[in-house]
């Protein structure tokens, strides 16, 4: 049997969609300073975002096939329509966030306007 170079695209899938702020898929392709980088900025929380987006990204990068192990290497065995669904439920995710937002600012909005003018907050009666 032919002995496989590289690490396994499966693995480093499921690794950056579960810990991918975390930087976990870099750990496990040999990438140790960006997923050291990577996990500093998760703990920080302030800087969560950028990892966050990072791992998004690495995420998008390693669906279509185009992340590579440290040395260069491909990461065997790639699933296609993994990829695709990875995506697929990326974007989903990222919407809903958009959506959540969206409708939190509109209740917000809602709750300052019923508080103006009613006397609310001003001592008056």
């Amino acid at each position: 049997m032919e002995e496989q170079k590289g690490k396994n695209w499966l693995a480093t899938m499921l690794a950056c969609w579960f810990l991918g702020p975390l930087g976990m898929h870099r750990f496990y392709t040999g990438k140790k300073g960006s997923a050291i980088a990577m996990l500093i900025m998760t703990i920080l929380v302030c800087t969560l975002p950028i990892s966050a987006i990072w791992a998004w990204v690495d995420g998008i990068t390693i669906a279509l096939g185009k992340f590579r192990h440290a040395d260069g290497s491909e990461l065997y065995e790639r699933i296609p329509w993994v990829g695709i669904v990875y995506i697929i439920l990326l974007a989903l995710g990222i919407l809903c966030c958009l959506m959540n937002f969206a409708v939190l600012g509109a209740m917000l909005a809602s709750f300052a306007g019923a508080g103006a003018g009613t006397g609310v907050g001003t001592g008056g009666f």
